[in-house]
This record gives C-alpha cells, sequence and structure tokens, in this order.
C-alpha cells in the first residue's frame, strides 16, 4: 500500500489554477491566527430531534441523512445494481465543509456479500471516487459526482476556499481494489468544492496517508510518521517548509487539532523495528509564533484514529482505539499465521482466531474527552456506535461525524452532528 506516486500522474491532476495569495485572502483564510471553525446556520437535516449529550456533555447530538451508496458500476464482484446494495459506509474519506455544505468522498470500505477484512475476496479493500454534498437545509445528500481519483485516509482541512485534501492512497483513474493491485500512497494536495471542482497546491514533500492537519491563519500543518511540515496558503508558491518535529517518537494513525493558536498532535501508534507495535497517549502542542513544541499532559487513555474538535480554551476528542490486550491479540495470531504455509491447518486455526476477534469487536472508545485548563475529563459519549478514521468536520457551530469505521472492516453510513 505504499508503492510510489505514478510518473504520470501530473497528466492527471485537476487544471483549476492554483489558488495565489490574493484569491485565498478573498476566500478568508488568512484573517486570524485563531483556528479555523466554520459556523455556519446551517438547518438540521432529517433524522431524530436534537438529544442532549449523555454524562453531562454540555452539548447536543442530532442525526443527520445516512450516506446514500456509492454508485459507479466497476466490477461484477461490488454488486452495485442489486436492490439490496446500500452505501456500507466509508473508512479514511475525505471530508469537510464548505460554505455550509457538507462533503464527504472517496473512502473506502469491503463491498463484497458476506465478506469482510479478514475472509478472502476477490476486491480486497476497494476504493472509491465518488463525492456526496449535503447542502443547507437539505434533507438528502446529493447525487454522487464523479472524482478523478479513488483516495482514502487523507488529511482533510475545512477552509473558506474549499475543504484541503492532502496526501492519501487509493488508485488513479477510479476505484479498484487491493486485491487486484496495491494501492499507492499520494503527495496530491488540492482544494475541493461543493461542485466537485479541485484546485491544486504544492505537492506534499513525500507521499503519505494518515496524515493529521489543522489550520492556524493561512498556514496548514501536517504531521504523519517522524515528519512535520507546514504550507502558507497565502503564499502556496513557496511550497512546503520542513518543521522540527514533535519530541517524542514517530507515529501514525494519530489525532491532531488546531486549537488555541497552536497545532497540537496526539496518541497515534507506530510498529518498531522488532515489529511489535507501540500504542501512544502522550499530546504535543506546537507554538507557530515561537517555533516551539511543548508536552502536555498525557491523555488517560489511547484514542488512536480518533478525532478532534477545537472549543473556547480547548478541544474536544471523540472515539479512537484504547483495546491494547486485543490488538495485541490480533497481532500475535497475525504473526503466527504468516509464519505458517497458507491454508495449512496452522495457518487456518490462526486466521480463525483473528476472524473471531474481528467479529466480535465491541467497538471504539465511546468516551468523548475535553482538554481545558491543563486538564482532561470525560464529558460525555457517542450517541451510537463510535466512529473513527474520519475527520471532525465544522459545521453548524459545531462539529459533524460522517461515516468512518465502527468495527475493523466494517463501516457505517450514520452522520451526526454534535453542538458543544
Amino acid at each position: 500500500m505504499s508503492g510510489p506516486v505514478s510518473a504520470s500522474a501530473a497528466a492527471r491532476r485537476p487544471s483549476a489554477p492554483t489558488p495565489g495569495r490574493r484569491g485565498l485572502l478573498a476566500g478568508g483564510i488568512a484573517v486570524s491566527a485563531a483556528p479555523f471553525v466554520v459556523g455556519h446556520s446551517t438547518a438540521e437535516a432529517a433524522g431524530p430531534a436534537g438529544r442532549p449529550s449523555p454524562a453531562g456533555a454540555a452539548g447536543t447530538w442530532s442525526r443527520l441523512p445516512d450516506l446514500p451508496p456509492n454508485r459507479v458500476d466497476w466490477h461484477p464482484a461490488a454488486p452495485v445494481g442489486k436492490s439490496y446494495w446500500t452505501q456500507l459506509g466509508l473508512a479514511g474519506p475525505i471530508a469537510g465543509s464548505h460554505r455550509g455544505h457538507l462533503l464527504v468522498g472517496g473512502g473506502a470500505n469491503f463491498p463484497e456479500p458476506a465478506l469482510t477484512s479478514n475472509r478472502p475476496t476477490t476486491l480486497g479493500k476497494v476504493y472509491w471516487n465518488e463525492l456526496f454534498v449535503l447542502r443547507p437545509g437539505a434533507t438528502r445528500w446529493s447525487d454522487p459526482i464523479r472524482l478523478p481519483d479513488a483516495i482514502a485516509y487523507p488529511a482533510c482541512v475545512s477552509t473558506p476556499y474549499g475543504v484541503l485534501v492532502i496526501g492519501g492512497e487509493g488508485f488513479r483513474g477510479g476505484p479498484s481494489g487491493t486485491g487486484l493491485a496495491p494501492a499507492q500512497k499520494f503527495a496530491d494536495v488540492f482544494l475541493l468544492r461543493a461542485d466537485g471542482t479541485r484546485s491544486a497546491l504544492p505537492d506534499l514533500p513525500r507521499p503519505m496517508s494518515y496524515a493529521v492537519a489543522g489550520l492556524l491563519g493561512s498556514t496548514v500543518f501536517v504531521a504523519e510518521g517522524p515528519d512535520f511540515f507546514s504550507l502558507d496558503l497565502a503564499r502556496p508558491d513557496r511550497g512546503w517548509t520542513a518543521l522540527p518535529p514533535w519530541p517524542g517518537p514517530p507515529r501514525s494513525v494519530a489525532v491532531g487539532v488546531a486549537a488555541d493558536g497552536r497545532f497540537h498532535l496526539l496518541s497515534g501508534r507506530a510498529q518498531l523495528p522488532d515489529k511489535s507495535w507501540r500504542f501512544y497517549t502522550d499530546v504535543y502542542a506546537y507554538d507557530p509564533r515561537r517555533a516551539r513544541w511543548s508536552r502536555l499532559p498525557d491523555l488517560p487513555f489511547c484514542v488512536t484514529a480518533g478525532l478532534a474538535h477545537p472549543t473556547r480554551g480547548g478541544f474536544l476528542v471523540l472515539g479512537g482505539d484504547k483495546d491494547l490486550a486485543r490488538w495485541n491479540l490480533i497481532q500475535h495470531h497475525t504473526a503466527l499465521r504468516d509464519a505458517a504455509p497458507p491454508g495449512s491447518p496452522t495457518w487456518t486455526e490462526h486466521n480463525n482466531v483473528i476472524t473471531w476477534t474481528y467479529d466480535h469487536h465491541t467497538g471504539f472508545n465511546p468516551e468523548i474527552l475535553q482538554y481545558t485548563a491543563g486538564r482532561w475529563k470525560v464529558v460525555g459519549h457517542f450517541p451510537g456506535p463510535p466512529q473513527v478514521t474520519t475527520p471532525a468536520v465544522p459545521h453548524a457551530n459545531g462539529l459533524a461525524v460522517l461515516t468512518g469505521e465502527i468495527r475493523p472492516g466494517v463501516r457505517t453510513a450514520t452522520n451526526w452532528h454534535f453542538r458543544p
């Protein structure tokens, strides 16, 4: 899943011009050094009436319309034309808001009937190339708009100029699956609008997926692996700048958020040289005015693959995975399975244990954490199965949690709005 970007990628890049300083400033990006939060007064869409969040959280959950199904009919094993076909949900989608519109596109899932992430499939993990839009006041999502490439697991940031899409992985030219060809990582960076048009920005210094990003003033900060980069959207011609990394181990599938004038990097995981895995609870904040990192109090538990949203004087963290015992069990049996001849009794035994563990996975972290005044506390819980590998989207004076993953290999088409 880490193949290089093809040499012909530039020929397939969007032809829209790169926005210059004047265009971006007209969009309102560089008006302040405070974290950007969309605050459109968009009417809530169809679904249950707003409900108080449990456990005393100062906020209200309301249901947004479910995501409609992907429609591109690209392979017989994906039963797009069947009467039972519906949206399974998308992990790692492009997700954001622009001028009151919610955007969800790309993403990945396992669409073959009765086959999930640990069973033999024809297609493997499928990456999609369609964009869905929920317009202000609408009660249903738009029909899908085709995107040039199938992309999942990018970093996404909502800006007044469009949804900033950074990196990711997938396939050029349309949907495909990892059972047919390896997915490739992308270095592409572009702004995506509600009509599907795109404006290219300078490529990342290297291809990356599962990165996290945040916007402070006109500058976007991106972290993944051992690297930390920035791009001034008011001066994109200057390209990306490599910044000093946080004073902690490299990591991926972390959580990132711009809040209180700083970019925060939380949690994540990494595979060590001995092939074991390390999950992190450390938290770091980068102050761009001082060009310096500081360490904040550790999280009370892991929030790997979770999402975060700025609030007055701090931020919220939702979801993530903290069940290290379950993760280690899966990794232990995966190593034993992979050391055995494929299809042998030993291989089958360990594969069955992995499949059983996935099938009986109880879900991700239900807690909502709040960081403020140097302290962490639990302030509420998800109203349904917690959703991970999806960004927090600023929307209607709160945040939207759009599609995502509720168990390994299992997605959801459910969408929520939370108003703190």
